[in-house]
């Protein structure tokens, strides 16, 4: 232990991870923070409807930050190893480097450390911590929204609580309780029930186990069939539905792939009679794999596109790195959606992606590392330009127009 990775580290290793560590937190807190925002704001909208407590919409998005952290990781790092770089590019330290016999590879080693430590990362958070959390998000969900009716009621909106009863009331009071304008609508016995009141509360029952609503002043139509349908109008009425205080117990965890760990996963795929679909599994299981391995090799990308003092060179390698790793992205996306559908099999659609990326990465740092900054993104932009001045040079010249008179 005494002798593990860290007095390997050189002071040029330590100073390259400094470089990265920094911009790499940031972007990383910035692209989760972002994430997390728009899905609060969706979060609150959906339990103020529900009548829930507002402040279990940020439960909910602590439990959704594993699964941003497995998309947000690609990104902070390929952002750190980016920044680092072109900042040693533009301060002529990697000239001094390069002139002091210390190669494009020895600086890239302690990325490739670090990939390889956000690597085993991503897929502790993805594979083991994600599952459990997407598990606890959707029964804080269903805590929430979609069991039972809270003993309070937000105004103007339709609540669709158990067994087909939907509910709305024109006005609510401050306590929840009391509604002004109610409007039931319940299907019983094959027959559709419309239950309107001028007022209404909710209230414990006489033992205290559950929720009534009484209402006041108003009316029951029923729909059986006839030419006219029955009405009953009433000055007191008890709806005969009980709403519980608490929730049922939720489902046991495992309703889906995404809330199976590697393990489980890796299990079920081999089990004689699996709980879900082989290929549901399998594109799971291995698109997790995949996406988690590539952060490994990300620096063998990004190194060579950050490797650059002209600025024009520096934009398009910023834009050349973004669109490989969303292409990466959705092309392991889509391979998981095939593999999912079955129509071909996992190993092949999600490693297929990784594999061209790899061979992508690998060819791109060979070929640039003797010339740093002289790459194919580099090379584009000079043929574009030589291209542009032959044209130029080619243009005939505009003849000189003689004045005339005298």
């Amino acid at each position: 232990m005494g002798r593990g990775l860290m007095p390997k580290l050189r002071i040029l290793d330590r100073y390259i991870l400094g470089l990265t560590l920094k911009p790499m937190m940031l972007s990383l807190s910035i692209v989760l923070l972002a994430l997390l925002l728009e899905r609060i704001l969706r979060l609150i909208d959906i339990l103020a409807t529900a009548g829930a407590p507002i402040f279990v919409a940020f439960a909910l998005a602590g439990n959704l930050v594993p699964h941003y952290l497995g998309f947000a990781l690609p990104a902070g790092f390929a952002l750190g190893v980016y920044s680092a770089i072109s900042k040693m590019s533009l301060g002529a330290e990697l000239e001094a480097g390069l002139a002091s016999g210390v190669s494009v590879r020895t600086m890239t080693r302690p990325l490739i450390l670090l990939g390889c430590a956000l690597s085993l990362l991503s897929i502790i958070v993805v594979g083991f911590a994600s599952p459990y959390c997407r598990y606890v998000y959707r029964e804080i969900i269903n805590q929430s929204t979609a069991y039972a009716w809270r003993a309070h009621a937000p105004a103007a909106t339709f609540i669709s609580v158990k067994d087909g009863l939907t509910v709305t009331a024109d006005e609510v009071d401050k306590t929840g309780r009391g509604l002004k304008g109610v409007f039931i609508q319940n299907r019983k016995d094959d027959q559709d029930v419309v239950t309107s009141a001028a007022t209404g509360r909710l209230e414990l029952t006489e033992d205290q186990s559950a929720i009534q609503l009484k209402l006041f002043n108003g009316a029951v139509v029923r729909d059986i069939g006839a030419a006219e349908p029955s009405t009953l109008r009433f000055k007191e009425f008890v709806l005969d539905k009980k709403f519980d205080l608490e929730a049922p117990p939720f489902r046991p965890r495992g309703g889906s792939e995404r809330e199976l760990t590697m393990f489980e996963l890796w299990s079920e795929m081999h089990a004689p009679v699996p709980s879900q679909y082989y290929r549901e599994l399998s594109a799971e299981f291995h698109g997790r794999l995949a996406r988690s391995l590539s952060l490994a090799f990300l620096p063998l990308l990004i190194v060579p596109l950050s490797m650059t003092m002209r600025r024009n060179a520096r934009i398009a390698n910023m834009v050349a790195a973004g669109v490989a790793m969303v292409v990466y992205h959705n092309a392991l996306q889509i391979g998981e959606t095939i593999a999912h559908k079955g129509t071909a099999p996992a190993i092949l659609t999600c490693w297929a992606p990784f594999v061209i990326f790899l061979a992508l990465s690998i060819w791109l740092f060979r070929t640039s590392t003797d010339r740093p900054g002289d790459t194919l993104v580099s090379r584009a932009i000079d043929g574009v330009r030589d291209a542009v001045l032959r044209a130029v040079r080619k243009r005939p010249a505009a003849e000189p127009q003689v004045a005339a008179g005298g």
